[in-house]
């Protein structure tokens, strides 16, 4: 049964998926005009802008930064750094050019996922905004899809949690300090934060956010500048290793064209979670007078998320050479050991377990923040509260216990996810264009005037 289980989605999560996706992500850009180029000058400066105004107009729950840095908090993760190690092992330096490739597109997926998400966002019980996903969904031309999308994000949401735990555990165990201690802090700050509603956890992520990606990239750079010697090499390998099959290196077996482009697709796909639809829920509870103003900041999570976390990983892994050292089943360890080269065995593996703290907590945040809503658009609010410590307590089960079984099902959950969302974003694409345009032409006589 398991085995089955197993194949089934490694199936969908190998060409269905990643053409799904990446058909969705082509329609948006052109649909938009590829708006991420011809407007990349006046979405800078509006999103410069906005971001040091301290009184923005419109209604919400959030500033703008807070709702952005919430979401960006639960794309990064520890999928940007040992994930993309993974990619590089199955489909060699190639992998990172079609990562790339896959991340100028998704920024305008996302980009409609979240003015959808605001266009189409409520107000619950409390007079807050709640938006998301399911929300939309029900105005898609199947209204079925919202209740199947929150009941499936809210069962996919709990050993995704356990998960999460579980990798801040192993990792502090590394530096001999006891899953038990681990887990019961980790627990903790989860529940103060989170008990404190979504002002707080916005509050949290003005913080964690912006340091653990500086002090992740600035180690990194480190890294890499000291093998400077290696860039050239490296970068003439990552557009070679593009259009050709994958050398065998490490022990690692060769392949095709084919599991290049795949793994670098896949792990894009991954790391910036457009089309996934998890990321509007932030977003929705942000203070914007149009929906579009927000969904900027959406742009700015893809490519922080995928061309400078995810490709500061690739460079890390590659002009250090451990990728050439380290066997496939090993992949995962390859940013630890680029670390522990020059920083030493002791602070490189520190380093890098902070980091991968900080990034987990960040995530544990926002997945709790993202379960209680999906139980509010099910039950309502009352029951929505309790739901919150159920999170919360998958995280004490994932530290000190055992996922079993259902870590099996997860990634078919989350496929299942990705399908209902994507076929509804590209129903209701007409409308993001829309408010869209509608924005921009509100800039243009702004700016005029």
């Amino acid at each position: 049964m398991l085995g089955k289980i197993v194949a089934i989605s490694d199936w969908l999560w190998s060409y269905p998926l990643v053409l799904l996706l990446s058909f969705g992500a082509l329609y948006a850009t052109l649909r938009l005009r590829f708006i991420q180029i011809t407007k990349l000058p006046l979405i800078i400066k509006t999103i410069y802008r906005d971001s040091i105004k301290k009184n923005a107009s419109g209604e919400g729950n959030i500033s703008a930064l807070q709702a952005g840095l919430t979401a960006i908090g639960s794309t990064l993760g520890a999928g940007n750094i040992m994930g993309v190690a993974v990619a590089i092992s199955m489909g060699g330096t190639g992998a990172l050019f079609w990562m790339l490739v896959v991340g100028t597109f998704a920024i305008c997926l996302k980009y409609v996922e979240i003015i959808l998400g605001i266009k189409y966002r409520e107000k619950n019980e409390l007079g807050e905004y709640v938006g998301g996903a399911m929300y939309y969904l029900k105005h898609s031309k199947i209204p079925i899809f919202g209740g199947l999308f929150a009941v499936l994000l809210a069962i996919e949401l709990l050993p995704s949690i356990g998960l999460q735990a579980l990798s801040v555990v192993q990792s502090a165990e590394t530096l001999g300090i006891s899953k038990y201690i681990t887990g019961t802090v980790m627990f903790l700050v989860v529940l103060i934060t989170v008990v404190g509603g979504v002002k707080r956890i916005g509050a949290l992520m003005d913080k964690i956010v912006p340091f653990m990606s500086l002090a992740y990239f600035v180690l990194a750079w480190i890294v890499i500048l000291y093998n400077y010697k290696n860039i050239p090499l490296v970068i003439g390998n990552i557009f070679a290793g593009a259009f050709s099959a994958p050398a065998a290196f490490g022990g690692l077996a060769g392949g095709t064209v084919a599991i290049t482009i795949r793994s670098g697709l896949a792990r894009g796909t991954y790391s910036n979670e457009a089309g996934m639809g998890t990321s509007p829920i932030a977003y929705a509870a942000a203070v914007t007078d149009f929906p579009a103003r927000q969904a900027l900041w959406g742009m700015l999570e893809v490519f922080i998320s995928t061309f400078v976390m995810c490709f500061t990983s690739g460079l890390l892994v590659t002009t250090s050479g451990v990728y050439q050292k380290i066997s496939a089943d090993k992949a995962a360890s390859m940013p630890a050991v680029a670390f522990q080269e020059l920083y030493g065995t002791f602070l490189g593996g520190t380093f890098m377990t902070v980091i991968i703290i900080l990034f987990v907590l960040s995530t544990l945040l926002a997945m709790v923040f993202f379960g209680e809503k999906q139980v509010e658009y099910i039950c309502g609010t009352k029951i929505s509260k309790l739901a919150r410590y159920v999170y919360m307590l998958m995280i004490l089960v994932g530290a000190f216990g055992s996922l079993g079984f259902t870590i099996s099902i997860l990634d078919i959950t989350l496929a299942l996810l990705v399908i209902i969302n994507m076929l509804g974003v590209i129903m209701l694409t007409g409308d993001a264009v829309e408010e869209s345009d509608r924005f921009f032409e509100h800039l243009k006589n702004n700016e005029n005037s």
